[in-house]
């Protein structure tokens, strides 16, 4: 198990692990990643629980140590205080779903709360075929790379008109297997499909199992906002990579059309709803842009490097100007309903706007 780490949004930017992209050579046209985005090939998790092996006597002296080691931690726990979470133990959890019926959605939600891999394979073993299930194993490095796959590929059958199940599938097959075949599943990728993350069915399944074991709905749904796992874009960055790699290599043709395929992938992740997968997004599109010859056609229709700069920084600003959560929230209970409930039915930037509209001076 790795150990738990903090990427809410809010310590995401105190501390730097954002992504930052960089023009390295304006007269090449050339977008880069910079090392801060490098880091975000860590689990990308919003995280800051402690591994189930640990003993459960130890579970709220971990927390408290886990957040001290992360920038920006002081005030998630100070508001975590505030609102009165209990993170449920093991025990807790397991009367809970002893009394639920034991559902598949419930063990996977206890198995993101504990970490614990064990509980997440429950999950599956009791709904083979759930979407969610499968997309939250497949995505996972705490499970060996056979099932992960075989997982993807259960979920790219399940859903074949969710392009997110063939992306997630190439990524893993290209990591642990060889190109070809990922370049063949990402051939079939058709790009007005949807792509569905399911990222607000894990955020549903955490506010529902906190509240089920004695948090209120308000507190439980902040606490999920800022911990839920987003495991899916860390294979999907190696992909993104890879895909860079093997384009300035390839063929001409061969080349436009994993450039179009990175650049699909990076658009995707930016039209979603929360700013992590967007700033993983942006970085993306870079990928598809990057070493790009003058006379090659475009990743993208119509989006020059420059046009693609200059949005790429746009949206970087927009960023910048929502609120840290963290710091906004501390100042009212009802701030944190609104901000939380707008969050599971609208998403977090939505949210952050607005939190901006309630907390923002007014103008002079």
């Amino acid at each position: 198990m790795s150990k738990p780490l903090l990427t809410h949004l809010g310590a995401a930017l105190a501390g730097g692990l954002i992504v930052l992209l960089c023009i390295s050579d304006a007269s090449k046209h050339v977008v880069h990643e910079s090392k801060d985005s490098a880091q975000l090939s860590s689990p990308f998790r919003k995280s800051t629980r402690h591994p189930a092996s640990v003993a459960e006597s130890n579970h709220s002296a971990l927390f408290h140590q886990g957040l001290n080691e992360i920038p920006g931690a002081d005030s998630l726990e100070e508001l975590l205080a505030l609102t009165g979470v209990k993170l449920p133990t093991r025990s807790e959890l397991d009367t809970h779903l002893a009394n639920q019926g034991h559902p598949a959605e419930g063990y996977l939600a206890a198995g993101m709360i504990l970490q614990d891999p064990n509980l997440m394979r429950a999950a599956i073993i009791r709904e083979p075929s759930n979407p969610h299930i499968l997309f939250a194993l497949a995505s996972r490095d705490d499970f060996p790379d056979d099932d992960r796959i075989q997982w993807a590929r259960q979920l790219q059958e399940a859903q074949p008109d969710n392009s997110l199940a063939s992306y997630l599938l190439a990524a893993l097959t290209w990591e642990y297997e060889t190109k070809n075949p990922a370049l063949e599943i990402l051939g079939k990728v058709d790009h007005p499909k949807r792509f569905q993350t399911f990222t607000s069915e894990s955020l549903i399944a955490l506010t529902e199992t906190l509240g089920a074991t004695g948090n209120n709905r308000a507190a439980s749904a902040y606490y999920a906002t800022l911990t839920v796992d987003l495991p899916h874009l860390a294979p999907l960055l190696t992909l993104s990579r890879n895909l860079q790699d093997y384009a300035e290599q390839a063929s001409p043709e061969e080349a436009f059309i994993a450039r179009r395929r990175n650049a699909g992938l990076g658009s995707f992740l930016v039209g979603e709803d929360d700013m992590l997968s967007g700033l993983v997004g942006l970085s993306i599109q870079g990928n598809a842009y990057a070493n790009l010859a003058p006379d090659a056609p475009l990743p993208i229709e119509d989006i020059n490097p420059d046009t693609l700069l200059l949005s790429i920084e746009r949206r970087r600003n927009e960023f910048r100007e929502l609120p840290l959560p963290t710091e906004a929230l501390q100042t009212s209970p009802e701030l944190i309903e609104g901000y939380t409930m707008r969050a599971l039915a609208l998403g977090e930037i939505e949210a952050l706007r607005w939190l901006r509209s309630r907390t923002s001076p007014p103008a002079q």
